[in-house]
């Protein structure tokens, strides 16, 4: 066949197709019928006339009135004249393939009085927009010129003003969008093709997608009703541009465009609302994309992303995707993925995904399903189990561990006592473990714990690997058994603690801490189950709390002892059961006094610490009243003499006498009444090398200061 037949043929056929597809939405919509129905409901009718045309209606059941009465009769009419007379034209219809779509008739957008001049290469359009119908002025309308981004929204009386730079090479056309309505163009200078929206397939990426950033608590926070209206205005508009730089959200070198662009580069001195990034994003304070964010962000406090995250975010305190993780979260306290997580979430308190295909290390973890590891202090896994073990080692005679996570991998909470007059021994740690499953009853467990020891002093490290027989009695009832190893590094006990563990006097001074190994055993009985999947109910909350709390504790080292204080919190909630706070307040640490001997000299501790904490923090909600929490802040104390060293010769203050400042951190847990009352524990350490650290027991009030 000659080479000059085949574009003839191709273009012969790609005709084809498209007056094929259109003839059959005609044909569809011109077959006839005969309709005849008394006082039916108008979705039985729609039903017969589907059935007799031989398809398909597709129409949002609260836009037709399904459970109106109709009564109809017509012989032999086309469809398209019966769903007319049926309608009255209320409803705008649409054949794709087999299916008659029904939706909402929009009214189209007239402008009067529009203007258009030309000053110093600039632009400027003005005039009203207006309901084409009734002529209603219409609020809050769109208006925008795409090529250079710049839009505004009509003022109460209809009228609007667009400034820009004057383009010879590109034709000008002004669009005008409003929800509910159809988008009208304006075009000067020289015919363009209208269209309601532009460059289709350089957009048809965010095609389909919902805005779902302004429906999250901090997206409602930190953008305006105006960014708002311009995204429901707007739906799915999308340009791309190498950089832009905002002071907030509001305040853009894309000006209100700034939520329809996706920047190569994007710097967000205190924030910014963006389409999107594709390179690197930097916020001071945080960043929120309304669709997809790669392959760097960072944010001082907080990144919200309304789409896929891919590569790397890194948060001070908040990282939240909508959408999937493909990379690294990082986050001081709490990082989220609402679909699902292929890569890693690192944050000391607390992750969170539907599904994991990756590694979570954090204080808790949560997942729907997971094919990867969560590393923490509580794992809640759907497809996963959490097991309460009682067992006794030939060290320890009552040891209880909370294992949570999959049979693929799973971490424990241990602790162990040996009850006896005169060896005693305390001990707790964190172990990691694997299940090699021979059947649902039988598996042998592979464990690697490790624990700090107390034979009277905190001191002691025991290391310990197991290889445990699990036989599963009953539904939730197993029994375990087998071999261990343990390596024990020990101090020295004190009188009435293990006796294995006595060592000469002085020794240390002249020797490293002694070891033991050896092949020991452990047996037991474990209450096994599962977590019931997690009930997600919609928060939109944004009340404000004020709380007074009192605390007391006890101090972290010797000699600190009693601690007591009290906080004074603001709380915000950001929905999404999550809570933002600020929070100040004042500790008392005591002090007793406390001597040591080194080389010849003598140490004191001495003189108590008051501290006053100024700290923002978040809480994270679970279910209707617990509560998990972290802060971080500075800590301001007087002046500390915390340790003087006295020889026969002189007195010398080995800290300087100086007023105390340090940075600050708490993580804790509790449970917020809904009468307003709260308890809780945490730990606080001011000052990551100070000694002054407590465990503390928290006792509060809220009172709620607005809806």
């Amino acid at each position: 066949m000659p080479k000059r037949l085949w574009p003839l043929l191709i273009g012969l056929f790609l005709f084809s197709l498209i007056n094929l597809q259109y003839s059959h939405a005609q044909s569809l919509l011109d077959k006839t019928i005969t309709v005849s129905v008394k006082e039916k409901k108008l979705g039985d009718v729609l039903s017969e006339i589907s059935s007799k045309g031989d398809f398909y209606f597709s129409y949002d059941g609260r836009l037709v009135p399904k459970d109106s009465i109709i009564s109809l009769r017509t012989v032999n009419q086309p469809i398209r004249i019966i769903l007319k007379q049926l309608f009255n034209d209320r409803y705008n219809l649409e054949v794709r393939d087999n299916y008659v779509i029904i939706t909402a008739y929009r009214h189209g957008l007239s402008l009067i009085n529009p203007d258009l001049t030309v000053e110093d290469n600039f632009y400027s359009v003005s005039g009203i927009v207006v309901d084409e119908i009734s002529g209603e002025r219409l609020m809050n309308a769109s208006v925008y010129e795409k090529s250079q981004l710049v839009s505004t929204l009509t003022d109460s009386h209809g009228y609007f003003r667009l400034k820009f730079k004057a383009n010879d090479n590109k034709p000008l056309a002004v669009t005008v969008s409003k929800l509910l309505y159809r988008d009208t163009t304006l075009n000067f200078l020289q015919p363009v093709n209208v269209s309601s929206r532009a460059q289709t397939s350089a957009y048809a990426n965010f095609r389909n997608k919902n805005n779902q950033v302004e429906s999250t608590g901090i997206g409602r926070l930190f953008t305006s009703a105006r960014q708002k209206i311009q995204s429901i205005n707007i739906p799915d508009f999308f340009a791309t541009r190498p950089f832009q730089a905002s002071l907030t959200p509001g305040l853009s070198s894309h000006g209100m465009f700034s939520p329809q662009v996706v920047n190569k580069f994007s710097l967000n001195l205190a924030g910014g609302y963006t389409a999107g990034t594709d390179g690197l994003e930097f916020g001071g304070l945080f960043n929120i994309n309304k669709q997809d964010a790669k392959y760097v962000q960072i944010a001082g406090i907080f990144n919200l992303v309304g789409g896929n995250a891919i590569g790397l975010q890194l948060a001070g305190a908040h990282n939240r995707t909508l959408d999937t993780l493909k990379g690294v979260q990082i986050s001081l306290f709490t990082n989220r993925a609402e679909k699902q997580v292929s890569g890693v979430q690192i944050s000391a308190l607390h992750n969170e995904t539907r599904k994991l295909k990756g590694l979570q290390l954090g204080l808790v973890n949560f997942a729907d399903t997971s094919e990867g590891a969560s590393v923490g202090l509580i794992n809640m896994i759907n497809n996963g189990f959490y097991k309460i073990t009682y067992s006794a080692n030939n060290l320890a005679n009552t040891n209880i561990s909370l294992k949570t996570g999959t049979h693929q991998f799973y971490t424990a909470i241990l602790t162990s006592a040996n009850v006896s007059h005169q060896n005693k021994l305390y001990a707790f740690g964190l172990g990691i473990g694997h299940d090699f499953m021979f059947n649902d009853r039988v598996y042998v467990s592979a464990e690697t714990d490790y624990l700090l020891s107390y034979t009277g002093a905190l001191d002691d490290r025991w290391l310990q690997g197991k290889l445990l027989l699990n036989v599963r009695l009953f539904k939730n009832i197993s029994l375990l058994a087998g071999p261990t190893y343990n390596r024990y590094s020990y101090t020295g006990s004190s009188p009435g603690y293990q006796t294995k563990f006595n060592l000469p006097e002085g020794y240390l001074n002249s020797h490293s801490n002694p070891v033991k190994n050896w092949i020991g055993w452990e047996a037991g009985i474990t209450f096994n189950s599962v977590f019931k999947p997690v009930k997600r109910t919609p928060d939109y909350s944004t009340a404000w709390y004020l709380e007074i709390a009192g605390t007391t504790g006890t101090g972290w080292e010797r000699p600190y002892g009693l601690v007591t204080g009290g906080e004074l919190s603001l709380h915000r909630d950001l929905g999404d059961n999550l809570v933002g706070t600020l929070s100040t307040g004042f500790t008392h640490i005591a002090s007793s006094s406390y001597t040591f001997t080194i080389l010849g000299d003598t140490y004191l501790y001495a003189k108590p610490m008051n501290i006053v904490p100024l700290k923002a923090g978040i809480r994270l909600k679970f279910g209707s009243i617990f509560y998990i929490a972290g802060d971080i802040g500075a800590a301001f104390g007087g002046k500390q003499t915390a340790i003087i060293n006295r020889s026969e010769t002189s007195t010398n203050y080995l800290y300087p006498i100086k007023n105390f400042r340090s940075l600050m951190y708490d993580v804790g847990a509790g449970f917020a009444f809904n009468s307003g009352l709260e308890t809780g524990v945490k730990f606080e350490d001011y000052g990551f090398q100070s000694p002054y650290k407590q465990i503390a027991l928290r006792l509060g009030y809220r009172i709620r200061l607005s809806k």
